[in-house]
């Protein structure tokens, strides 16, 4: 799974959040005292202002304090009866016609149907539930002065918070019915699209094994049987028969099958199981990714190949090329890791690696081989580190690989040194480092065993290297991943639309606000042009830091005129120096409205990770529900100023 910028753990998370919020809210606060001071002056001039500015504080406190819950909730089933007339449930009825007709195009035979299922009913649920909460959050209000409504509730003992906080109510249970809806349809969609079963039969697509020279025949695991199962779907699975009658079959397209047997006479009648595996919500343990170059030091980052995306880095193929030269390689370390979190009762065959790697050729060679790499283990205490396996790359397809517990090969002393300090890693000091190498502990030793010479106080390191010489192996620190045990996939299913929950929530607040000042129409632009700069916040706040290749918005548009690359400066100019400043200026303004919006592009973690069949783990939901809560709260604040300083509000 792809994660640019990692979430913080919650509580690591919370302080800084909380102090920004804080910082906000006061900023909004005080712009809030200076506006009502300002129209409080006009109104009743500085002789004469301060009496009715406090009793408005007064009642503004009152007001938001002391909401009725029954009178909030007679808006909220108010909204929800004007949306039922305004024919929402048409949205539902749309998405089933969807999901209908998706099945005419989605192609089960694809390699990964599951990642092809799932993002379509994601993004689909996504971009009909943000329509309808823009279109019934931006024009509630409006309608209600237009058809002359509004005044019929103001006349009631109704406050203006009630109101604002009743129709957030009402449009956010609305669109809540909805998403479940769609969430039990997209799930029954998936599930029953991905299903299949194969055909299997003795005669026709097992063959006997003959026995090699050196297996005893009296061997319970010995393989008797061999074959494929037919093809559905657009793929076969091989099937191995062993002596006591257990029945293995691979793993194709994520998934596999559990084959049972029923005897009938002489003959044996195999049964494939519907699939399983298909869905998955896989548990990643990650690591601290560090790099080490050609010099045998360690720094944070690899070789930039020349490609514009930067969230991989790449190690190059062997380099060793004397006594002075080290090989590089991506070091993953490991903290943390218990022997319970990987039971050798349940993790029969080792610990459990998958990786997503990317690949850079120098040069073709041999196109049709793939590129060779290599994972050793290290224990970062002693400096022991052992090789493990060789693998062929495959660019971005997920490759899994299994760590025996228990191991051959041989052994070496390898001493970490950072590449600014000079500090070692491992070792106090040199001499300790020296006196391991030519310990026999170490050096004659060929038989380990994971736990106990590899693991130390719960810290390991798994090193990546590329063998094939002029040749790139690129990755980042979420590509390889221990894989724990996997967590559910229906509550999985059900994070992933939460995530979907949390950004209506945010698009109804901003939806509602705008309303209290705007036409339906003006402040459904706006809404939209919240949503735009919430998915594009990163990119507004490196604009207005000047962190983009080509300057700000000024000196871009400056070079398209006098056609200038991006790379080149500009001449030292009055022209050039009166651009930069513009662009210091309106880089402010851009990074104030940068911080201010809600960063709706952190919501789409929740799409990739259910998509890419991963489990979203409970600290995103504190830290995104707690973050919905801080835009939302703010937002019905200012929307209650604004309308109760409208005149029918009064």
């Amino acid at each position: 799974m792809i994660l640019e910028q990692n979430i913080l753990p919650f509580f690591e998370w919370l302080p800084g959040a909380i102090r920004d919020w804080v910082i906000a809210v006061a900023m909004l606060f005080v712009t809030a005292l200076i506006v009502g001071a300002l129209l409080s002056v006009i109104r009743y001039g500085f002789a004469g202002f301060m009496t009715p500015f406090f009793r408005a504080m007064e009642r503004g406190i009152e007001n938001l304090t002391s909401l009725s819950f029954a009178r909030t909730w007679a808006i909220a089933r108010l909204t929800i009866k004007e949306s039922i007339r305004r024919r929402v449930l048409f949205v539902f009825a749309l998405f089933m016609i969807l999901l209908l007709f998706a099945g005419w195009f989605l192609d089960p035979n694809s390699e990964d149907p599951a990642k092809l299922y799932m993002s379509f009913v994601m993004g689909a649920t996504t971009i009909l539930v943000l329509l309808l909460s823009l279109f019934l959050s931006s024009f509630s209000l409006p309608t209600d002065f237009k058809t002359k409504t509004i005044y019929s509730v103001v006349t009631k003992p109704v406050r203006s918070s009630e109101l604002v906080f009743g129709r957030v109510l009402g449009i956010g249970l609305i669109g809540t019915v909805i998403l479940i809806l769609m969430g039990a349809a997209s799930y029954l969609f998936v599930t029953n699209g991905l299903q299949h079963s194969h055909l299997l039969t003795e005669k026709e697509d097992l063959t006997p094994v003959s026995i090699e020279a050196g297996n005893a025949t009296d061997d319970p695991r010995r393989i008797v049987l061999r074959g494929e199962t037919r093809l559905t779907n657009g793929h076969k699975h091989p099937v191995s028969v062993a002596a006591d009658g257990t029945i293995s079959v691979g793993m194709v397209n994520g998934h596999t099958h559990q084959v049972t047997t029923e005897k009938k006479a002489d003959q044996t009648r195999y049964l494939v199981h519907p699939s399983r595996g298909t869905l998955q919500a896989r548990v990643p343990v990650y690591a601290k990714l560090g790099f080490r170059g050609a010099d045998g030091l360690d720094t944070n980052k690899g070789i930039n190949v020349g490609h514009e995306w930067e969230y991989r880095s790449y190690i190059g193929g062997n380099t060793k090329l004397s006594e002075g030269s080290y090989e590089e390689a991506a070091i993953f370390a490991f903290e943390g890791i218990r022997e319970e979190m990987f039971p050798k009762n349940q993790f029969r065959d080792g610990l459990p690696i998958e990786m997503t790697l990317g690949v850079f050729r120098t040069h073709k060679g041999d196109i049709e081989k793939r590129v060779t790499g290599s994972l050793s283990v290290r224990n970062p205490v002693t400096g022991l580190r052992v090789e493990v396996m060789t693998f062929s790359t495959e660019e971005f397809i997920t490759k899994a690989l299994t760590v025996p517990w228990t191991f051959e090969g041989t052994p070496q002393i390898i001493q970490r040194r950072g590449r600014t300090t000079g500090t070692a890693y491992a070792f106090p000091d040199d001499e300790t480092a020296r006196n391991q190498k030519n310990d026999p502990k170490f050096t004659e030793h060929r038989h380990f065993d994971f736990y106990n010479d590899i693991v130390a106080d719960g810290r390991f390191e798994i090193w990546l290297q590329c063998i094939d010489n002029q040749q790139y192996i690129g990755v980042a620190q979420t590509d390889l991943y221990l894989r724990a045990q996997d967590g559910s996939v229906e509550l999985n299913f059900v994070k992933g639309y939460f995530g979907i929950w949390m950004q209506m929530l945010v698009v109804i607040s901003f939806g509602v606000l705008f309303s209290t000042f705007l036409s339906g129409a003006v402040a459904m632009i706006s809404t939209v042009g919240m949503m735009i700069a919430g998915f594009s916040k990163t990119f507004m706040i490196e604009i207005g830091l000047n962190k983009v290749l080509g300057g700000g918005p000024f000196e871009s548009f400056y070079r398209l005129l006098i056609q200038q690359n991006m790379v080149v400066d500009l001449p030292t100019s009055f022209s050039t120096s009166f651009i930069k400043a513009a662009d210091k200026v309106f880089g402010l303004f851009l990074t104030l409205i940068g911080q201010a919006v809600p960063p709706l592009s952190e919501y789409a973690v929740y799409d990739n990770a259910v998509v890419s069949g991963f489990n979203v783990p409970a600290g995103w939901l504190l830290n995104h529900g707690v973050m919905t809560l801080a835009y939302a709260v703010p937002i019905f604040i200012v929307a209650y100023l604004i309308l109760s300083n409208r005149e029918v509000a009064k």
